[in-house]
């Protein structure tokens, strides 16, 4: 084998290496982008929850100090609660996700 044709072989096999490197990169920088996305929405559905909470103890103090009420009804919060457990249902879906991606 040549000079010329030993360096050809070494120049393609840096070639084929760098091809390699940067799809690992590129997928790991996709990976790290889903993450932070996801990571971003949980903290979304987060505030959400905790605002669905705060209106329910509202509507509960309402009920019960403001209006002298002895007990809520689960029919006078349902929407509240509907809305709550469909935020709860995104969170673990996401979380899910979440770490299905980090594998």
């Amino acid at each position: 084998m040549s000079f010329w044709d030993r360096m050809e072989q070494v120049v393609n096999q840096g070639l084929e290496s760098s091809r390699e490197i940067l799809g690992k990169a590129k997928e790991k920088a996709k990976d790290l982008g889903e993450i932070g996305l996801l990571r971003y929405e949980i903290t979304q559905i987060e505030r959400q929850a905790e605002k669905k909470f705060s209106k329910l103890g509202a509507a509960v103090y309402e009920k019960l100090v403001l209006k002298g009420q002895a007990t809520v009804s689960k029919e006078a919060v349902k929407e509240l609660l509907d809305d709550i457990q469909e935020l709860k249902d995104r969170l673990e879906k996401l979380e899910k996700d979440l770490k299905e991606v980090g594998k």
